[in-house]
């Protein structure tokens, strides 16, 4: 892990605040902040250094595609979760009364979406109810069925940080013959994961929480060996075989993930977060994960039992969100706010989020001032 005195270099601003809200949008460390000023400067000069861009936003693909140990021909470029859960909803080859199987605890991208292409094609929901906000791998499989086509869940849930278990799941749905589609958000760049061996179908996540980027960027894993049973629903010149061959002629798609690439990317962006990916990767993503769940853990031991909200393992959380419950949580939240303890407001209780740059004694702040409030 690095230092405190390197943590404080690369996260100036933990000098005026206490930031435990990683879950809502992440810090930017001062390298890819570095980086995006060096790309205002480049832009002055038009599109002199667009190659060097492109070569950038395949290099920040490249270093996705390590963190998650998949392909590089599995990934492209996106511009956030909600696009690559879109993108993958609209090319799946759907049959009427298809099924389309969600939980109750999810995002509201994560189900709007699924409403959208049920109506457009005539499918099914069915809806997975939580128990103390867990959701069951057996419930799952109690609904799964040869209609069900396509299971779609949270990693990470955003609200308590409930996290599902990804190759077990995928092990129930591929037995039926249906897709994995996961929202990654809040879990990739906290948690370590390797979709070689879990082997969802899809994954999507935008970078600007845990992967510490700006928004409007974003990564979608495609399984390669799912990508051409998928229409082609979408195209531009960037997801062509040969993008840069300018004259009139037949698309032809992209061998892999690339092909839902469909115009120019954010560079600045993804310029940034290259820099950020080199730094979770240097740190080392199974460094990043023990660090954060000690933290939660920490969070749990110190404050009590009585306060979470989130399930636990053995008394242990499950990912580096909790929610806490408190008598007052609007007037709580705001308090801390006022104080610069940045958390945030969810589903009626205070949600917490650590990350790299989180030490115990923002944790310790964050207990004593709740402590006081909540009385």
């Amino acid at each position: 892990m690095i230092n405190d005195k390197d943590i404080k270099a690369l996260f100036p601003v933990l000098k005026e605040v206490t930031y435990l809200n990683t879950a809502s949008i992440g810090l930017i460390p001062k390298t890819s902040l570095e980086k995006a000023y060096e790309w205002l400067s480049q832009r002055e000069y038009g599109n002199k250094h667009w190659l060097d861009w492109y070569d950038e936003f395949t290099e920040a693909k490249e270093l996705f595609a390590k963190l998650i140990n998949a392909k590089r021909t599995e990934i492209a470029g996106i511009s956030n979760t909600s696009e690559g859960l879109n993108l993958v909803a609209n090319s799946i080859k759907w049959r009427p009364d298809d099924v389309i199987v969600l939980n109750d605890l999810e995002f509201p991208t994560n189900v709007f979406i699924w409403q959208v292409i049920a109506k457009k094609y005539g499918l099914k929901l069915k809806i997975v109810q939580n128990k103390n906000g867990r959701v069951p791998l057996e419930e799952y499989e109690n609904l799964m069925d040869r209609k069900v086509k396509v299971v779609a869940v949270s990693w990470v849930q955003f609200s308590n940080g409930y996290v599902h278990d990804l190759k077990e799941l995928a092990e129930i749905v591929h037995a039926h013959d249906a897709y994995l589609v996961v929202d990654g958000i809040q879990g990739v760049g906290s948690l370590s994961l390797d979709v070689s061996k879990a082997k969802p179908d899809f994954l999507t996540c935008g970078g600007q929480k845990w992967l510490m980027g700006f928004p409007g960027t974003g990564f979608l894993y495609v399984r390669s060996e799912v990508l051409d049973d998928l229409n082609i629903s979408f195209a531009g010149w960037l997801g062509d075989k040969q993008p840069f061959r300018f004259d009139y002629r037949e698309f032809e798609p992209a061998e892999g993930a690339v092909r839902f690439e469909l115009g120019t990317p954010n560079f600045i962006g993804f310029s940034a977060i290259k820099e950020s990916l080199k730094l979770i990767l240097d740190i080392g993503i199974n460094t990043i994960e023990k660090h954060n769940l000690e933290l939660a853990s920490y969070l749990v031991e110190q404050l009590g039992t009585d306060y979470i909200d989130s399930p636990l393992s053995n008394g242990k959380p499950l990912s580096p969100i909790l929610k806490l419950k408190v008598k007052n949580p609007d007037k709580v939240y705001k308090e801390l706010i006022s104080r610069k303890i940045w958390v945030s407001l969810r589903k009626g209780g205070i949600r917490v989020s650590t990350h790299i740059y989180n030490r115990k004694n923002h944790i310790d702040l964050l207990i004593s001032t709740i402590r006081k409030l909540d009385k």
